[in-house]
């Protein structure tokens, strides 16, 4: 779900809103709330800690319906600062104390980890739905081509067409998804 598509449903009831993102950011929370937790949590307190990261994020965006940026930033910003609020929390209940720098150097490395595989997985889902937009045959042409490997001989005996059109059907169809790329806010070198 994109940002501009869960703005149009901020406009509408907050249980359809929330229950949306929640069903699209509960993994990256988690795993946030666990790696911060992870030390010194309990998987109830993990748990414990998402629910909590959640009433956070709605109370924000409930508050600023009109919120600008994007929306994982903030999603990203709000569970960061939640789950290290509920870390000193965890650690003051328990007498446990753990140095700041070990928890900041495993937090940045592995938070490059979640947010990279998080982009890579939007990046996918972004480039199928561009993929689906060219049609027949030009979407089955470029997923064969480069998803598959095919080469423009053996597609075009599939598809009974010649080589040349084929080349020139990916051709085209890379120019086409380029821009159906920028329209979604993928900005590449091609």
């Amino acid at each position: 779900m994109t940002d501009s598509q869960l703005r149009e449903l901020m406009k509408g009831p907050s249980e359809v809103w929330q229950r949306a993102l929640y069903d699209e950011y509960c993994t990256y929370v988690y795993t946030i709330a666990a790696n911060n937790l992870r030390s010194c949590g309990t998987a109830e307190d993990i748990e414990e800690c998402t629910a909590d990261i959640f009433v956070d994020i709605f109370r924000s965006l409930q508050s600023e319906k009109t919120y600008s940026g994007d929306l994982k930033w903030i999603i990203s910003t709000i569970a960061k600062r939640s789950s290290i609020d509920f870390f000193r929390r965890i650690s003051l209940k328990n007498n446990r104390t753990v140095p700041i720098d070990d928890v900041t150097a495993f937090y940045e490395a592995s938070e490059n980890d979640i947010e990279n595989a998080s982009e890579r997985k939007e990046l996918k889902r972004i480039l199928i739905d561009c993929v689906k937009k060219l049609g027949d045959p030009d979407s089955s042409i470029i997923i064969r081509h480069y998803y598959y490997g095919r080469s423009s001989g053996e597609i075009a005996s599939e598809l009974n067409m010649t080589a040349s059109s084929v080349q020139k059907r990916i051709q085209r169809a890379r120019k086409k998804l380029k821009n159906l790329l920028f329209k979604a806010g993928v900005d590449a070198e091609w």
